[in-house]
C-alpha cells in the first residue's frame, strides 16, 4: 500500500464524507424499518419514574420495609435479540409481540438491614411491570419462622392468572433444565410453563416462577432461544474470547519487548517523554471505570450488585494500571527506536515547532478520520447486507448504565493514546526490526489490535477483526507518512465523533449539546497547545 501524499487527504476526506452519507441513506431507503425498531430501544420514561414504579409494586406485593435503597439499570435480552436478527424475524417479532420489549429498565431494590434484595422488571416504554425476583440472604431466612405455605404449584398458578395468563394454554415443563433450575434454586421451587400457541420462528414463549413460603418470589416471561442457535452463539464467543486471548498474550510478548529496548537503551532514553499521555490514559480510563459502576452492576447474581461490582472495579483499575505501565515502555521504546532510525516521531514542546505541529496534525488526524468513517461505514453496510452480521445491545457498555454518560466520550482519549503508542509506535518499530518488510510491520500489530476487538457483541466476530485490520492498516500508513500526532488526533477525532453520536438525544438537548461538544473537542485541543505554545515556549529551553 503505497503512503497517502498529504495533499490528498482532503480529496479523502471528502471521499469518506459521500461514502458516509451514501451508505446512511441508502441502508435507510432500503431498510426503512430500521428506524423504527431503533426508536423501539429508546426509553420513554426517566430511571427515577422506573424506580418509583418499581418500589410501588414491591411494597403492594411484599410489604416493603421503610428503610431501602433503589436504583435503576438498562437491561437487555441480547440472546432473543440475537436470535431474531439471525432469523430475520426481528420485524415480525416487534410488530406481533409489542408487550415483550427487548430492551427494558431493571429497579434493584435493597432493603437495609434486613437481607432482602428485589430486581423488578419494568417496561422503559409504559412502566408495565414485567417480571420480578425477590432474594432472601440465607442468614435473613433462618432468622424467619416459616408459615404454612400452600402448595407451590397453586401459588406459582394463581400468579400467572393475575398476569393475565391462563394456565391451560400452557404446558408445565418437568423436570427443569439445569440452567432453569439454577435460575431458580436461590428463589424458591421452580416452575417453567410453555405457552402452547405464542411462538416466534423457533423460540416459545415461557414463563419462570419460582415460589418460597407461598410467595411467588420470581416470576419473568421470556421467549425460549432454541438450543441450535445458543449453541451457535456460545461457539462464536468462545471464538471471540479465544482471539481476545491471542490478542492479550501477543501484546503482553510486545510489552515485555519494549521493557528489553528501555534496559537495553536506558542511557540513551528520556524517561520523561510519554509520561503526560500516560497519565492522561491512567487518568481517563480510572474515572471512566468508576463511571461504568451501573454497567457493572448488570452482570450480577441474585443478591445486592454492590459487591460485585466493587470487585470488579479494583480488579479493573488494577488491570489498567498495568496496561498504563505497558503504553509508557511503548513510549519509551518506540520513540528510540524511531531515533535510531534518523527519525523523530514527534516533537516535543521545549520545541519550536510545538505547536504549529499538533495544529496541522489535529487538521490531518480529522481528514483521515473522515476518510476511515467512510469506509468503516461501507464495510459495515457490506458485512449486514451479504455477510449478514448484525449486533446486539451490550447493558455493560451501555450509555444508559453509566453515572455521568457525558464523561463516556473521553475515552476516545484513552483508546488513542494506549493504541497508538502500542501498536503504532513501538508495535511497527519492533516488527519492521523483526520482519524487515514495511507491509509486514503495518500489518502484524495490525492484526493484534483488531484482535482485541472482536469481544464486541457483533456477530460473527470474525467481522470485526476483518474490519479493524483494514482500518489498522490505514493507520500505520499515516503514522509512517506524517508520524505519532496524526494518528493520535485521526484516532480520537474518530471515536469522539462516534462517541459523541452516541450521546445525541432528540428529548433531552442536553446531553445532545455536550454529544456536539465531543465532536469538535479534539480541534479544541489541537487550537489549545498551539495557542499555549506560542505564549510559553519562551519558557523553555530547547532540546
Amino acid at each position: 500500500m503505497k503512503p497517502i501524499a498529504e495533499s490528498s487527504l482532503l480529496k479523502l476526506a471528502v471521499f469518506g464524507i459521500i461514502l458516509y452519507l451514501a451508505v446512511l441513506f441508502g441502508s435507510s431507503w432500503l431498510h426503512p424499518e430500521d428506524a423504527a425498531e431503533t426508536g423501539e430501544s429508546l426509553p420513554k420514561v426517566t430511571k427515577q419514574q422506573a424506580a418509583d414504579a418499581a418500589v410501588r409494586f414491591v411494597r403492594d406485593r411484599f410489604s416493603l420495609a421503610e428503610d431501602y435503597a433503589a436504583s435503576t439499570l438498562f437491561q437487555s435480552h441480547s440472546d432473543r435479540s440475537g436470535y431474531l436478527q439471525k432469523e430475520q424475524l426481528l420485524e415480525t417479532y416487534l410488530k406481533s409481540y409489542p408487550d415483550y420489549p427487548i430492551d427494558y429498565f431493571e429497579v434493584e431494590i435493597n432493603e437495609n438491614g434486613t437481607g432482602k434484595t428485589y430486581y423488578v422488571d419494568v417496561d422503559f416504554a409504559n412502566l408495565r411491570i414485567l417480571g420480578w425476583s425477590a432474594f432472601t440472604s440465607p442468614a435473613a431466612k433462618r432468622q424467619t419462622v416459616s408459615s404454612e405455605a400452600s402448595d407451590p404449584r397453586e401459588a406459582a398458578e394463581r400468579t400467572m392468572a393475575e398476569q393475565g395468563y391462563s394456565p391451560a394454554d400452557f404446558s408445565e415443563a418437568s423436570p427443569l433444565d439445569p440452567e432453569d433450575r439454577q435460575k431458580t434454586s436461590a428463589l424458591g421451587t421452580g416452575f417453567v410453563y410453555i405457552s402452547k400457541s405464542k411462538q416466534i420462528g423457533e423460540a416459545r414463549l415461557r414463563l419462570l416462577l419460582a415460589v418460597s413460603e407461598g410467595k411467588t418470589t420470581a416470576f419473568h416471561a421470556d421467549f425460549g432461544i432454541p438450543a441450535s442457535f445458543k449453541s451457535w452463539q456460545d461457539e462464536q464467543n468462545d471464538n471471540a474470547s479465544t482471539m481476545t486471548r491471542i490478542s492479550m498474550l501477543a501484546s503482553l510478548l510486545m510489552a515485555a519487548a519494549a521493557l528489553v529496548v528501555v534496559i537495553r537503551y536506558r542511557r540513551q532514553i528520556t524517561f520523561r517523554r510519554g509520561l503526560f499521555l500516560t497519565a492522561s490514559f491512567l487518568a481517563i480510563y480510572i474515572t471512566n471505570n468508576f463511571n461504568m459502576i451501573p454497567a457493572l452492576r448488570t452482570m450480577h447474581s441474585n443478591g445486592p450488585s454492590q459487591w460485585e461490582a466493587t470487585f470488579n472495579l479494583w480488579f479493573l483499575n488494577i488491570v489498567i494500571a498495568l496496561m498504563a505501565v505497558s503504553v509508557y515502555f511503548s513510549f519509551l521504546a518506540g520513540r528510540h527506536m524511531w531515533k535510531r532510525r534518523g527519525w523523530i516521531t514527534w516533537p516535543v514542546w521545549a520545541n519550536d515547532g510545538f505547536g504549529r505541529h499538533a495544529r496541522s496534525a489535529m487538521f490531518r488526524g480529522y481528514l483521515l478520520c473522515l476518510f476511515i468513517l467512510g469506509i468503516q461505514q461501507t464495510l459495515y453496510f457490506i458485512a449486514g447486507e451479504y455477510f449478514d452480521v448484525w449486533a446486539v445491545n451490550d447493558p455493560s457498555d451501555s450509555v444508559l448504565n453509566m453515572t455521568v454518560p457525558g464523561l463516556f466520550p473521553l475515552m476516545a482519549w484513552a483508546a488513542a493514546i494506549s493504541e497508538e503508542a502500542v501498536y503504532r509506535l513501538f508495535g511497527i518499530a519492533i516488527f519492521l526490526k523483526l520482519v524487515r518488510n514495511r507491509f509486514a510491520a503495518v500489518l502484524i500489530p495490525g492484526m493484534i489490535w483488531a484482535l482485541s476487538h472482536t469481544q464486541y457483541p457483533i456477530y460473527p466476530v470474525y467481522t470485526r477483526f476483518i474490519e479493524v485490520t483494514i482500518i489498522g492498516l490505514i493507520f500505520g500508513y499515516a503514522f509512517l507518512k506524517y508520524g505519532f500526532m496524526t494518528v493520535l488526533f485521526a484516532h480520537a477525532s474518530m471515536d469522539s465523533i462516534l462517541m459523541g453520536l452516541s450521546l445525541f438525544d432528540g428529548e433531552h438537548w442536553t446531553i445532545s449539546t455536550i454529544g456536539l461538544f465531543y465532536i469538535v473537542f479534539p480541534a479544541l485541543i489541537g487550537w489549545a497547545a498551539y495557542w499555549l505554545h506560542a505564549r510559553l515556549r519562551r519558557s523553555f529551553k530547547k532540546t
